[in-house]
């Protein structure tokens, strides 16, 4: 039997950086994880093939004998369509993924096998069944379960050439319990993990595919890392131990709350480990509206302190950032440019509040009926809630002007030179065996980076990318990389708060 696993293409938002995939050297961003692990969960006399739209077209004529199909809301109609062409040539279909266990309801007409919750144990189960000729039409997992029944991930069907990063996971679940956020509704309050040697497993498996296209990076998928603290040290010290002992290290990051500050020890094992950056959902800087969110774990220190502290370990800090939560009015843009100004965070995913179906938010907004339900996501510029303190367009209109702020070429270097600043305990240099491979995938994004930058004829791009540059050779060459990176990903973030909703070019600036 042959399977064919595909992953549909995301539509054009923050995570893609679809506007720098020419500097970037790659088609995609982020590996998919979910489909290696079903991989892995799929006995070897069954042929698997994984298809990830994002960098490669689907064939619908393939001979797959059946098909699997994962995927976000985001992707739902885009999964939808890819099911609906595979049926129409008989071809079996099974949808399963976040999407699947969140709206079952929403995805079982399309599909012929609906798979709802984790995979580790109902997927094994309905493989038996299959190849027994007889299965049923909806598996459902109803426990959190036991991490360590997750398999190694079958890192050997991925197109990692294709790929900016890969990504692992060694943990589930986020103790915390965010209003607006689905992790809990999904994988729930109890962090669960992988033994650190299980981690280590993974990583030895992955290292030969990111060695051999001359990748390094790698995404600790986890939703909150240090959700149990004492695990993330015992994985530090696993991993620090595993990363000497590579040719070239591998680079990391990975999702931690703003607690990290309060944490030394585990912020100099991350430095050690070679973590570089690492993702926050900060939110607001309101803490009346963190509060409200029940998001509490920001609210127990000095926001713009706890963030330096991280900095200075010579992580990066990206933010999870919203407008539109109930106390925020016309003025809460302005708030936000300045916050992030202040904070140097260079990178802000920035959003507006939107309800996930079946959390609390979800819920409460539909008693309230403020929800908007049955709206499909369009773009970043979207909402399926009707704010308390401002339009819809208000909102909109100033999340535009925010975005597009944000990512000027001013403001962009500001936060960013600030951020190489704030590091008092730099990156630990490690040798590195040299590798053609490595250097000349380097060498060409810088050559694609100096060409866009230099010879553009655009002299504001070019005086922003020569400030950068003499910067990080001046002060930080050992982040020269991760310099670039972010030069990188200000392009595709500079073009699309341009065009982000179809919002004209020259707008009005925030105070």
């Amino acid at each position: 039997m042959k399977l064919c696993l595909v992953n549909p293409r995301f539509p054009d938002t923050f995570w893609g950086f679809r506007h720098v995939t020419d500097l970037g050297g790659y088609r995609y961003a982020m590996a998919n994880l979910a489909l290696p692990t079903i991989a892995g969960l799929t006995p070897p006399d069954v042929e698997v093939v994984i298809c990830d739209e994002n960098i490669e077209e689907i064939d619908f004529d393939a001979d797959a004998d059946l098909i699997g199909i994962t995927g976000f809301n985001i992707q739902g109609q885009r999964m939808f369509e890819i099911a609906r062409l595979f049926r129409e040539r008989g071809k079996p279909v099974v949808i399963g993924g976040p999407y699947a266990s969140l709206c079952p309801e929403e995805c079982e007409p399309h599909a012929d096998i609906l798979m709802v919750g984790e995979c580790e144990r109902i997927w094994p189960r309905f493989i038996s069944d299959y190849l027994g000729g007889r299965w049923e039409p909806r598996y459902e997992e109803r426990e959190k379960l036991d991490l360590r029944l997750s398999p190694i991930p079958r890192w050997d069907l991925m197109k990692f050439e294709h790929l900016g990063r890969a990504a692992v996971q060694t943990t589930r679940g986020c103790p915390f319990e965010c209003e607006f956020c689905d992790v809990i509704v999904f994988l729930g309050r109890k962090v669960r993990q992988k033994d650190p040697g299980q981690v280590v497993a993974e990583l030895e498996a992955l290292y030969p595919c990111l060695y051999k296209v001359g990748k390094d990076s790698v995404f600790f998928a986890d939703d909150n890392f240090i959700g149990n603290k004492r695990y993330a040290r015992e994985t530090l010290k696993a991993v620090i131990d595993l990363n000497r002992s590579f040719r070239r290290p591998l680079r990391f990051s990975t999702q931690v709350t703003v607690n990290l500050a309060k944490e030394p020890e585990i912020l100099e094992l991350m430095r050690e480990a070679d973590f570089r950056s690492v993702f926050i959902g900060v939110e607001t800087p309101d803490y009346e509206n963190l509060r409200a969110a029940n998001k509490v774990q920001n609210t127990t220190g000095d926001l713009l302190e706890n963030i330096r502290k991280i900095q200075s370990y010579g992580l990066f800090v990206w933010a999870g950032m919203i407008v539109g939560f109930d106390n925020d009015d016309t003025t809460v843009f302005e708030k936000q440019l300045r916050f992030m100004q202040d904070s140097s965070i260079p990178i802000s995913m920035t959003g507006m509040l939107n309800a996930p179906a079946r959390t609390p938010l979800w819920e409460r907004l539909k008693r309230e009926g403020r929800l908007l339900e049955g709206h499909q996501y369009e773009d970043q510029a979207d909402t399926n809630i009707l704010p308390k303190n401002m339009t819809l367009e208000e909102l909109r209109g100033g999340y535009v002007r925010l975005m597009q702020e944000l990512y000027s070429y001013d403001n962009y270097a500001a936060r960013l030179l600030g951020s190489l600043r704030a590091i008092e305990k730099p990156a630990i240099r490690r040798a590195r065996e040299f590798s053609f491979r490595h250097a000349s995938y380097n060498v060409r994004r810088l050559v694609k980076m100096i060409r866009y930058y230099i010879f553009s004829g655009d002299a504001e791009r070019r005086r922003f990318f020569l400030k950068i540059i003499a910067s990080l050779l001046r002060e930080k060459p050992e982040y020269f990389k991760e310099g670039l990176w972010h030069l990188a990903v200000h392009k595709h973030l500079h073009e699309y708060s341009q065009q982000l909703g179809k919002a004209p070019q020259e707008t009005m600036k925030l105070a």
